[in-house]
């Protein structure tokens, strides 16, 4: 998705060196919810229940950008179809 908090999945990587060492997809919490994509918490626990230092999105709300950082969260632009190899470089 073009928006952060209405993608279907977050991609999840352990990144050493600038290389990734290990990665897995983690369904949106969202997903399931009948209220689906009302409210933040349930994406924030998620990230950082994962220990999530950094998230790379095409577009954000100010709001989610303002609660990731509020929890030591980096957040970072990047283009549509965006390789996750070149994101690191």
């Amino acid at each position: 998705s073009d928006h952060f908090g209405r993608c279907r999945y977050f991609m999840v990587a352990e990144v050493s060196d600038g290389k990734i060492q290990n990665s897995r997809l983690i369904d949106n919490p969202h997903n399931d919810d009948e209220r689906e994509n009302v409210g933040h918490g349930l994406v924030l626990k998620l990230l950082t229940d994962n220990r999530v230092k950094k998230v790379f999105c095409v577009n954000m709300g100010p709001r989610m950008e303002e609660n990731l950082r509020s929890l030591g969260i980096d957040t970072e632009r990047c283009g549509s179809g965006s390789s996750i190899g070149s994101l690191l470089h």
